[in-house]
């Protein structure tokens, strides 16, 4: 899918981060037109060069962080390779990385520095706990994050209260989420005169953010007579059928009655369940009524029992298994997956970016790069042509 009608298209980023959170949002920078340089140093790289499934060498949690980038490998400690990246950072939009508090500084390619050679430069620092206080300086990943950060505890077991973590890199791709916002509203700000500014963020903040709204119980309200009332997205098991299982989200009054007479459950003469209000104050009435339908449903082929809460005009669905979702009629219709041809792994799949921008059409860019794939590229753009192969002689670059 062609990227260069999207609505970043012009905008010009440099990636030095490794991980998911970082370069996943500069990915879906990438998705949307702007021209992403994914600066490594030589030899290794980005360790999700070799982390989860691959193929031929190319991962697939690599290939959807970097896809659409250019690669550049190149030693910041040399002098020589300093003044490559700073030639570059002069002239783009967006720095983006994820090094520790004060390896930029050290490194002489912090805020401070590139501000001075582009100042009007969006340049975005993410952290694992935070650039200031007594956690700082550790280190951190998606699952440290997530047990830090509430995730466990809110994912505990519902029978024996054992803390457990998502299964997926939830405060990384959140973290992604966030970063990609926060430039398109900075590149917004300076658009309109605001100049450019340095956006800090960290993943314990994003997750904590993304968690507090529903999750938070009565931790919200902080004097006394708060009540605890029923979870969005607490204690709700997985309805078990015949054969799989499925979910459903009875809200309003029409949906959780719809819900019981779907399974044959007798809801209408509870008063106790007979409102919104009503079930917030009964929540045991509430329990043992969804109970009853629960156990019904246990009889119920899964497809019949979802087109009956269907007929009820109740949200549900089946509970798919993710290597099915390409095939499933929604998801054809949606478009949501495309296929590529990737130089080095061959026939991908994978999914768009959500947004679909009808003016300004976002897409799939080319593979993620090998390290320094476009080294040359790059330079002869600086007008360095000339200097590339001492360059390459004394692994200033790759």
């Amino acid at each position: 899918m062609d990227t260069s009608q999207g609505p970043l298209q012009g905008v010009k980023v440099l990636d030095l981060a490794t991980a998911i959170a970082a370069p996943f949002a500069s990915g879906m920078m990438a998705d949307q037109g702007a021209d992403v340089v994914k600066v490594e140093s030589p030899g290794i790289g980005d360790v999700m060069r070799y982390v989860g499934s691959s193929r031929n060498g190319v991962t697939a949690m690599f290939q959807m962080a970097n896809r659409g980038k250019r690669g550049l490998a190149v030693d910041l400690k040399q002098s020589e390779g300093l003044e490559i990246f700073k030639k570059l950072a002069a002239d783009t939009d967006v720095l983006v990385h994820n090094f520790r508090v004060g390896v930029v500084e050290r490194l002489g390619i912090s805020y401070d520095d590139i501000k001075a050679i582009n100042p009007n430069i969006i340049y975005v620092s993410l952290y694992g706990f935070g650039h200031t206080g007594p956690d700082a300086n550790r280190r951190a990943y998606d699952n440290v994050i997530q047990a830090f950060s509430g995730v466990a505890y809110n994912q505990a077991n519902i029978e024996t209260g054992e803390p457990t973590q998502c299964y997926q890199a939830i405060a990384d791709k959140m973290a992604s989420m966030n970063i990609s916002m926060a430039i398109s509203s900075a590149l917004y700000a300076r658009a309109m005169g605001r100049g450019g500014q340095h956006i800090r963020m960290n993943m314990v903040d994003s997750l904590v953010h993304f968690l507090w709204m529903d999750v938070s119980d009565t931790a919200t309200f902080m004097e006394e007579g708060a009540q605890l009332g029923a979870q969005v997205a607490k204690g709700v098991p997985l309805m078990k059928f015949a054969n799989g299982y499925g979910q459903s989200a009875p809200v309003s009054d029409d949906e959780f009655h719809g819900l019981c007479a779907a399974f044959n459950v007798d809801s209408r003469s509870e008063p106790k369940v007979a409102t919104v209000m009503d079930r917030a104050m009964n929540i045991d009435a509430v329990r043992a009524m969804v109970q009853k339908v629960y156990a019904n449903a246990a009889t119920v082929d899964v497809d019949e029992a979802v087109a009956a809460m269907v007929a009820h005009d109740v949200p549900c669905a089946k509970a798919m298994d993710i290597k099915d979702l390409p095939d499933h009629p929604q998801i054809i219709a949606n478009g949501t997956f495309v296929t590529s041809e990737h130089q080095v792994a061959g026939k991908i799949r994978e999914p768009r970016m959500a947004a679909e921008f009808e003016g300004t059409p976002a897409g799939v860019g080319h593979g993620s790069p090998s390290i320094g794939q476009h080294s040359d590229e790059i330079l002869k753009e600086l007008g360095l042509e000339n200097e590339i192969a001492a360059f390459r002689a004394k692994n200033i670059i790759a």
